[in-house]
This record gives C-alpha cells, structure tokens and sequence, in this order.
C-alpha cells in the first residue's frame, strides 16, 4: 500500500496548549473539576521528581533541549575516547571483573575463557589474593597477550604492591611501554573511603602515589595510574548528581596533591580514570554519563589542560545497589538497562557484574559471566550501539535531562570545594552524612513500595531458595574518618525473607497468611493478588479460602481450611467489606485465626471492622517493610538482627 505524504499536509500539528487540553480531558475522566484539581493531578501522576530534585515532564519540546552548539551529537565533550580519535569507534572497552582468588593458579585459565568469548579487557579483582606480587600476577594472566589486553586492577590497600607487580611482568616479559595498555587503579582514598581510618592514613594515601604517577606518565604512555573512584559512595547512598559531585571533588583532591607534590595538572588529570556507577534508569543513567563528560570539561578548562590530556576517560560499573540474592535472573534485565545507557552515554569502558555474584561470593557462576558478558558483546556486535557517536544527542529531553544534571552535580562539586574540598569533607563526615540522608530518603520510598525491587519488593518468587548468608552489620566506625556503609535496594526485604526461611528451614513449615476472599473471583481477586504480593515480599507464604453464601457457616469453613493459630487477611470490594466484612473477620477469629488483617482502607466502614476484631488494614502506600516484620513476629519467626 502506497501513502501519499502530502495527504498529511492539512494536518497541523498539535500545540503544547492543545495537548495539555487533550491531558486533562484524560486525567478528568469525565468529572467536573477545576483548574487547580487538574494542576494536582498532572503533577502527581505524570511529573517524577529525582532524588535530586529535577523536575521530569511527560513531554519536551525544542525549547526545553537549549543544546549549545559545543554539545551537539559527535561534538566534544560527547565523543567517546580523546578527540584525537574522531569518527566512529570500536566502542568501549568490555573490561570485565576476574576475582583472583589464593595463589590465583586457577585465574588464567578464566581470564583466557573471558577473551576468547568476548572481553577486551580484564579488571582484575586481587582482594583476596594471597599476595600480590609478579609471580602471582604472572600466573594469573599466563597466555594472556598483554600487549593486545588492556588490564585494570583493583587491590584495595596492597594497590601499591599490585601495580609495582604488574609494573614487572610488563617488564619480564619484555615489552615495549608504546603496546601497553593499563590501568593500575590507584585510589588514594579508596581504603579510607571503604573502611574509615586517621588523617594520617588519608594524606599517606596520596603520597604513595606520586612516584608510580611520574613513572607512568613518563615511561608508560598507555598506561593511567589513578582511579577516581564514585562507586561506594552511590552504594551508600548518594543519587546521580551526589555520585558525580564528590567524585569530581575527589578528582580535584587527587589533582590538587599531585600538583603540591610537583605534578602538573595536565599531567596528573592525564592519569585519572572516573568510575561511576550505573543503574537501571536509563535516561537518567545516560544524562548521568553525558554530564559527567560536560563537568570533566569544565574542570579541564579551569585547571588549562587541553588537547587529549583532557579528554575524559570513564569507566561505568552496572550498580551493585540495584542487584538482588533473591530472583537474581531479573538482575539480567537490570544489568542489560544500565550497560545500554552507560554505552549510550559514552562510557569508555564498562563492566557489567553477573547476576548471580552476590549469590557466588562475588565471582559469579560460569553462566553469570557468560551472561554478563555477553550482554555487552550483543550490544556492540550485534546492535551495533556503538556504531554512532552521542545516540542520545538532540533528544530534547536527553539534553534537558543532562543539563539539569550537570548543572546540580556542578552545585554538588562545588559546595564540597566551598566547604574545604573532599578531603576535608571526609574527615569532618559530611559526604557520609549526605549519602546516608538519600539513602534514608530512599529507603522511605522502597519501604512503601513507591519505588519498586521487581522479584524482591514486588512479583516476588516464594518458591525461589538462596544459599543462606549473614547480612552486614551497617557498623560503628572507631576510626577518625569514618567509612561510607554500602547497602542494596533490595536489602531490607531481603533481610526478612531470610529469617523466613530459617524458620522454614527449623520447623519443616514457612510462616504463611491464609487469604480469605469473601464473595466472587470479582470481588475479591484484586485485592487477593495485592495481599499475596506483599505478604510474599517478607518470606510469608500465602493460600487462598474462598467463602460465599451463608455467613454463619463460614467459621466451620475456615476451621476445616487450617486457620487456627494462622494469620488471616480478608480481601474484597469496599462494597462487600459493608455487607460481609465484619461478619467475615468474626468468623476468622472464632476459626483460631491468630491475628487478622484487611486488604484496602475502606472508610465507610473502618471503624466498624476495628471493633469486629481486624488487627490491621494493609493498603497501597504502607510501609511494608514494617507491616512485614510485625507480621513475622506474630507468626514466632525470629527476627533478632533484623531492623
């Protein structure tokens, strides 16, 4: 079938006022209401405000992007690598994690299965390494062609020890400094930042650095000393602009030292590497990325670097706040969002962790790393996502979305350096303190389900059985300075559905809450499906009686369905709650229910249900994570440990 385009020509197009009009209407559903009423309605259902406090509209327009002409799609700051390289990429760098492990005679032969099946280069995770010297880093990458594999470590505390190591087998087996790649990850403040300590302990940090910062800049041209690394502090807490704000603070520290050790800003900024965390919202994850190469920019510019020593360099890590123990297969879903926005964003490396790791101590299993990597392999080779620089370039609501961003991450790195600078907020724990207030403030929001953990919060799998753990502590620093304290979305839910399953586990039988659905499936099912989705968030296992008909017989019904010493939740329409409701609860109780509870709020009738014996009424916007723990309580499971 042929269109003729002109057909569309007397079609003007619609105006934001005509639209608006055509919103309402919607948002009115045929009631009377007044301009102020709609006004609320609009805000509350179609504008999202961020942790930040930008303001995201259901529609933009031209006027909303006022994309300056320095930042349009291909420009700098949006190019991907330095703008030496130009056009179009490879794209970025699949750097994927390695956990060696004791003498790690065992990490070669996975590092090599990672680059034959799709890596381009190895982060090489040397924690629990037993030492970290050359011969252990010379066994950990035996048949790994160093001069084609950029490698990255991270050694937390024995940093020093692993990059003067790496530094050797360069050097042992006899290459060249112009086919090495690297990073060697130096964070100055990492160990301070992960596990508090003095003052001294912080400016020690940035000493030892100095040397191995002239060293690479003058005999290793490929290679970058230094990460500046945001990662724990958004797993404390802290929400994009945050994240971005005091790594860049933390950047400038890096560069201010170096330059009082006699290191020239051009030189130390060269050998600096931001790592960001990256998560499932994937526009505000792609302005996150896009600002934080408008910020380097900007810093660049200030400290006189030009050229390709001020091309930013970012290495995106799919967040570990967002990842889940229980029904870990959604973190696929999660992981897939955030390495698409990192890689629409411009990152220049990214790692994607598998989604089984916090179920495998960290290393995840065979498939989660086939997994994790091939999320990134499809993204590049087979949709080809980088094949066209700054993709979110001129989207009207990515560069509204990215300025807003840089310009409240901007007001973060600031009020830091108006404050002392990082350093100085570390010490006096006031990045701490931020972190932990948008972590309370989050912790809110996902507590009442506001903001959903699909498989944890929300459609939870009752069936789905997880190696048992201990949740961490959140932990009382002695230290001067004290340490960020990392937490997961998911993790207060998590915390209950683990004692659920001890209990399980100690007496042969799962706490359960028998759902009661007074009348037809069409009473009764929508609230049974919200009651069996949040009582199954805390590790309660639920059934469902029906009861119909006559009244008087439903105490004999729900004796004979195993109520006695249960607890109970009634689901059904308002309008059935005001015929049945309080005859249903007395029938409940004198079956040996142990405690009763109501789907819905129904007002007409609330009192009325209090006084017929309802313990509690569970609605959309209850704190569930407190609902929850009460009701394991009364169902005897031990909670101790549990907040």
């Amino acid at each position: 079938m042929e269109i003729d385009p002109t057909s569309l020509a007397p079609f003007e197009p619609p105006t934001p006022e005509q639209w608006r009009r055509a919103v309402d209407g919607v948002l009115a559903k045929g009631q009377d209401l007044t301009a102020e009423q709609l006004a609320d309605k609009f805000e509350r259902q179609l504008v999202t405000t961020t942790y930040d406090g930008i303001r995201i509209e259901p529609l933009y327009l031209p006027e909303d992007a006022e994309v300056a002409e320095s930042a349009w799609p291909g420009e700098a700051p949006f190019r991907r690598g330095s703008s030496a390289q130009g056009g179009i990429t490879d794209g970025w760098e699949v750097r994927q994690r390695v956990m060696v492990t004791g003498s790690g005679s065992s990490t070669a032969a996975i590092a090599r299965a990672e680059l034959e099946r799709g890596t381009t280069g190895l982060w090489l995770d040397l924690h629990r390494a037993d030492e970290v010297g050359v011969d252990l880093l010379d066994r950990a990458l035996d048949g790994v062609f160093l001069e084609l594999v950029p490698i990255s470590l991270d050694a937390g505390a024995r940093s020093i020890d692993a990059a003067e190591g790496l530094v050797a087998v360069w050097h042992r087996r006899g290459h060249t400094p112009a086919e090495i790649r690297g990073r060697l990850g130096l964070a100055p403040t990492g160990e301070v930042v992960r596990r508090g300590a003095s003052r001294c302990d912080l400016d020690a940090g940035y000493e030892s650095v100095v040397d191995l910062v002239r060293r690479c800049r003058a005999e290793w041209p490929g290679v970058r000393a230094l990460v500046a690394d945001a990662t724990p502090w958004h797993a404390a807490g802290a929400c994009d602009t945050e994240q971005l704000g005091i790594g860049f603070a933390s950047l400038v520290e890096t560069v201010r030292r170096l330059d009082a050790a006699g290191i020239a800003p051009a030189d130390a900024l060269a050998q600096i590497e931001l790592r960001l965390a990256v998560g499932a919202d994937q526009f505000l994850t792609i302005a996150t990325l896009r600002a934080a190469r408008l910020i380097w920019a900007r810093i660049a510019e200030v400290l006189g670097v030009e050229g390709p020593d001020a091309a930013p360099r970012i290495h995106a890590v799919t967040a570990e706040a967002m990842m889940t123990r229980y029904d870990p297969w959604v973190n696929m879903l999660r992981s897939t969002v955030a390495c698409f926005a990192a890689g629409v964003g411009g990152a220049d490396a990214v790692t994607v962790s598998p989604h089984d790791a916090l179920g495998t101590d960290g290393i995840g299993s065979e498939l989660g790393r086939r997994m994790a990597r091939n999320t990134q392999a499809i993204l590049l080779d087979e949709s080809h996502l980088a094949r066209v620089i700054d993709p979110a370039g001129g989207s009207w609501y990515v560069e509204n979305l990215t300025r807003a961003v840089a310009e409240v991450a901007w007001e973060v790195f600031t009020g830091i350096e108006g404050d002392g600078g990082f350093a100085a907020g570390l010490v006096t724990g006031a990045l701490q303190d931020r972190c932990a207030g948008t972590w309370q403030r989050r912790r809110r929001d996902l507590a009442t389900r506001r903001v959903a953990v699909t498989g944890v919060s929300e459609y939870p799998n009752i069936d789905d059985d997880v190696v048992p753990w201990t949740p961490g502590p959140e932990g009382v620093s002695t230290s001067e300075i004290s340490p960020v304290v990392a937490h997961r979305y998911g993790e207060d839910y998590e915390a209950l559905r683990l004692a659920a399953d001890e209990h399980r586990r100690r007496h042969g039988e799962r706490p359960e809450v028998v759902l009661i659905g007074i009348g037809t499936p069409a009473d009764h099912t929508a609230r049974v499906t919200f009651a069996k989705n949040l009582f199954e968030a805390g590790g309660l296992g639920t059934r469902l009686v029906e009861v119909d008909g006559d009244p008087a017989q439903w105490a004999d019904i729900l004796r004979a369905q195993g109520v006695e010493s249960r607890l109970v939740c009634l689901c059904s329409s308002d309008a059935r709650y005001g015929d049945d409701g309080v005859a249903a609860v007395k029938a409940a109780l004198a079956a040996g229910a142990r405690r009763a509870y109501l789907a819905g709020r129904p007002s007409a009738v609330l009192d009325e249900l209090q006084r017929g014996g309802v313990d509690e009424f569970v609605a959309m916007g209850v704190d569930a994570v407190d609902v929850l723990h009460r009701a394991l309580m009364a169902a005897g499971v031990e909670l101790e440990g549990v907040a």
